[in-house]
């Protein structure tokens, strides 16, 4: 029986219209030369990959693929850059997702770099989500010499034939990453990604959430040694993540100020790999929530999806990572 495999394009520089990384001059609108993250057709850039799998031409049409051990689809439900990937975004990602696990036995979603991270982590804790499902992008986009979307679009499609996962998985440079360790430590780079080498191996495929209808408002407010406290109106958020220092440490004022907040404030850090502790920062106390190894933008991922079920004890998701 024929694997049924569907693509899930939402954009990226892996489908970059122009040119960003190797141009040096703008075009009259200040752009790299007209760049455009999600510009071209999917077929356009990867009708050779799908070309070497020998597609039956009596049986293919456009955006739907047939070989002898699978068949394949090509659906967009949007493409952009993945820093325009905002709550109505992600829930659309979600819905189409879950709708595309009703009917494909394994989905590949291809995605800009920046938010990599935090659309996967989401997915991963969909319970809804229970076939296999695997994210790539790209560091370079196609007209770059350096150009990595079809080394790991390729090796995405390779391992949904080959694998039998359940679970969400990111694949980059030649390996299959896990969500919750997944960080972007560069911003250049085919190995631009790794995994956090701060985690325990804890539980790996932590489901406790349903696709919720709206994501409550969440802001990440970044954290130096210098607070300024008459910056910040947050009345109309429903929670906040600190990216702290270190491991989560802030300065005075800012604990003042955010332990009188009546909304959940999780407290994460800036760096990297970090983990979170309570040697100078009492989050008891402060009633604040740790964190743990979580980074601020998958914090904030988290943070929404447990406000949504509307729970009264937040740091309780909090204590599985």
């Amino acid at each position: 029986m024929r694997k049924k495999i569907c693509i899930l394009n939402t954009g990226g520089t892996i489908l970059a219209k122009g040119c960003e990384n190797s141009c040096e001059k703008d075009d009259k609108n200040g752009d790299k030369n007209g760049y455009e993250a999600g510009g071209l057709r999917f077929l356009d850039v990867f009708g050779s990959i799908l070309e070497q799998f020998k597609p039956e031409a009596k049986k293919s049409k456009k955006d739907h693929f047939v070989f002898a051990d699978f068949s394949l689809d090509i659906i967009t439900p949007f493409s952009i850059g993945s820093q325009d990937m905002d709550n109505a975004h992600l829930l659309r990602l979600g819905k189409e997702a879950i709708k595309a696990s009703k009917k494909y036995d394994f989905i590949i979603i291809t995605h800009g770099s920046d938010t990599l991270e935090e659309s996967a982590f989401f997915l991963s804790l969909l319970k809804e989500m229970k076939i296999g499902v695997i994210l790539t992008a790209s560091m370079y986009p196609p007209n770059d010499k350096n150009y990595d979307g079809t080394a790991n679009l390729e090796f995405a499609l390779k391992s949904a034939l080959k694998s039998d996962i359940k679970s969400v998985r990111v694949a980059m440079n030649g390996e299959l990453l896990e969500p919750k360790k997944l960080i972007k430590f560069k911003s250049w780079g085919k190995d631009a990604f790794c995994q956090s080498l701060a985690f325990d191996i804890g539980i790996l495929d932590f489901k406790p959430f349903s696709l919720p209808k709206a994501l409550p408002k969440v802001a990440v407010i970044y954290a130096d040694g210098q607070f300024y406290p008459s910056l910040y109106d947050l009345k109309s958020l429903k929670g906040v993540v600190l990216a702290g220092m270190g491991s989560g440490t802030l300065p005075k004022n800012a604990i003042k100020f955010f332990s009188k907040l009546k909304i959940p404030v999780v407290r994460s850090s800036r760096v990297a790999m970090s983990k979170i502790t309570s040697k100078e920062v009492n989050d008891k106390k402060y009633g604040f929530i740790n964190a743990n190894h979580l980074s601020p933008a998958k914090a904030k991922v988290l943070l929404m999806l447990a406000l949504s079920k509307k729970s009264k004890d937040i740091a309780k998701y909090f204590e599985n990572f």
